[in-house]
């Protein structure tokens, strides 16, 4: 497989080892991606849009109702041991990996009309044995919940003598939560901004990655290491580089001082998109699709990233990407000329 672009690089091209190869070719420019446009797809990718729009309108118009919705929710939490803990955040986002996969991408393999939204041939989506789900689950959560054990959580509003007094605990088993529900407004706010934070960080850890010959072979290769792309490959990660993801995630929502309700409610988002962007198919309903003007990468720019390993690494949008390919080609001109 060839180089995408042309410019530095340390990071040699991933080889994939699937039975039929992947075109070395964009698939941006194929002419079965150009016929995935036609048909009814455009009308699909519209009335998502249109929903959508709907339901933001809607929204706004209940927001009274919505705050409502908020406070009773924020009350019964409050009172929910589980969501007192110290690992809740660890379980939640372990249950929502365990059901969006098998709730979207797993729905879509077993039904016909979708297999000519793959992105390849080979795109499938590969079981686990229960045993392989429990372990894959146990490596996920045991480096978290040491974290959580030990670290003291420090929510915005929180009076902070109450984590003086944690700290004097080595051992950490409730978190200190804000009494105050967020206001409607702001949660929506802090969950934009805070995947946008995200996607600015990773991009960057993501590049290094790349760049870096040592750090590649010993923590981001085995993200690379897939026979076929499928949506178990969003979890297949290192220790360290698990560890990245869930500091950057968290260190996005530090910075906007997220309330807990809002942290909940980032994970299903977070995780979804993550499982989006492995499932190899470019569905007319994909947010790819649905968010004009390119803005979005999603499934078909990884997909390429997974196959080719010198293009795409931001997570979810593309701005930083195609400012980093126009820098290149710049450098490329200069030392031409």
């Amino acid at each position: 497989m060839g180089r995408s672009y042309t410019g530095p690089d340390l990071q040699t091209p991933i080889e994939s080892n699937n039975a039929v190869r992947p075109s070395t070719k964009d698939c941006s420019q194929t002419d079965i991606e150009k016929g995935r446009q036609r048909g009814l797809d455009p009308y699909v990718t519209w009335a998502i849009r249109i929903f959508i729009i709907f339901i933001s309108i809607t929204c706004f118009i209940q927001q009274k109702l919505l705050q409502n919705v908020i406070n009773s929710c924020w009350q019964t939490l409050q009172n929910s041991w589980i969501f007192n803990s110290v690992y809740f955040e660890t379980w939640w986002t372990t249950f929502c990996f365990a059901w969006i996969i098998p709730l979207y991408p797993f729905t879509i393999h077993f039904v016909p009309t979708f297999n000519k939204y793959k992105l390849h041939p080979s795109v499938t989506y590969v079981h686990q044995t229960v045993l392989g789900m429990v372990k894959e689950a146990v490596v996920y959560m045991t480096p978290l919940m040491l974290l959580d054990t030990f670290m003291v959580k420090k929510y915005h509003n929180v009076d902070p003598s109450i984590w003086k007094a944690k700290k004097e605990s080595l051992i950490q088993y409730t978190r200190a939560l804000p009494l105050d529900p967020p206001e409607l407004g702001r949660v929506l706010f802090d969950l934009f901004a805070s995947i946008l934070t995200f996607d600015f960080i990773f991009f960057i850890v993501h590049l290094v990655f790349h760049k870096n010959v040592w750090l590649y072979r010993n923590i981001h290769a085995h993200h690379h290491h897939h026979d076929v792309m499928h949506p178990h490959v969003t979890n297949k990660l290192t220790v360290v580089e698990r560890v990245l993801l869930v500091l950057s995630a968290n260190f996005a929502l530090k910075l906007f001082n997220s309330h807990p309700l809002t942290r909940m409610l980032f994970v299903p988002v977070f995780v979804w998109l993550l499982v989006e962007n492995h499932t190899g198919y470019d569905l007319p309903f994909g947010l790819h699709r649905v968010i004009p003007f390119n803005l979005y990468g999603g499934s078909v720019k990884h997909y390429k990233h997974h196959m080719h390993g010198l293009r795409y690494y931001q997570p979810f949008f593309t701005y930083l990407d195609y400012f980093m390919e126009n820098i290149n080609k710049r450098y490329v001109l200069f030392k031409v000329s």
